[in-house]
């Protein structure tokens, strides 16, 4: 049984980064321009603890090299992956335990809505634009873990790096019209002769 009501929680806790969890729920309660989902806040919170790391380890942590370091290590190339793995761990960083600390979105949004008992600051009709969101997420996830099972089976191939990309359309019954979920949202319409009735 741990002590701890989440992975979130014990890594601020075990990493004395407590400080960083305040910067974590404004980015998650900011305006909805600048406002962060919960996959581009694990990926943060990921990046700071290696960026504590390298600092600890006295490597560079100028511009976006642990961003740059980060995305390398956690990409799908697997030889470029292994390269991160062995710098770092000719610098004294233990990148295996750094890796297993690692969170995912579902953790973060855990973290900020379970543990925290928080909820965004916006307006009652901004949930849409916030289960749309988590929707994306959550399908890119999986889509992401599937896709890298077929390709490592080699039941997929490709030339390079495959990226996974999720869009939702929406379509009128009436015209069949069919638009991206965004762009209806942005119009506000999905076909314009609705706008005349």
């Amino acid at each position: 049984m741990t002590e701890y009501g989440c992975k979130v929680c014990r890594i601020l806790d075990e990493r004395d980064m407590e400080r960083y969890e305040r910067r974590l729920v404004d980015q998650w309660q900011a305006d909805a321009a600048q406002r962060k989902g919960y996959r581009q806040l694990a990926e943060w919170l990921n990046t700071m603890m290696l960026r504590r790391e390298m600092d600890r380890a006295g490597l560079s942590t100028l511009g976006n090299e642990p961003e740059s370091k980060y995305e390398r290590l956690t990409g799908d190339d697997e030889t470029v992956a292994a390269e991160v793995r062995r710098d770092l761990r000719g610098e004294g960083i233990d990148v295996d335990e750094l890796d297993a600390d690692f969170v995912s979105y579902g953790v973060v949004r855990t973290h900020l809505t379970d543990c925290l008992g928080l909820e965004r600051d916006v307006e009652a009709t901004d949930w849409e634009a916030d289960a749309i969101e988590y929707t994306r997420e959550h399908a890119t996830g999986k889509l992401e873990d599937a896709v890298r099972s077929l390709v490592s089976k080699g039941n997929l191939a490709a030339c390079g790096d495959v990226e996974v990309h999720v869009s939702f359309e929406v379509e009128c019954e009436e015209c069949h019209t069919q638009v991206p979920v965004e762009r209806a949202l942005r119009r506000g319409y999905i076909t314009r002769d609705a706008l005349e009735e």
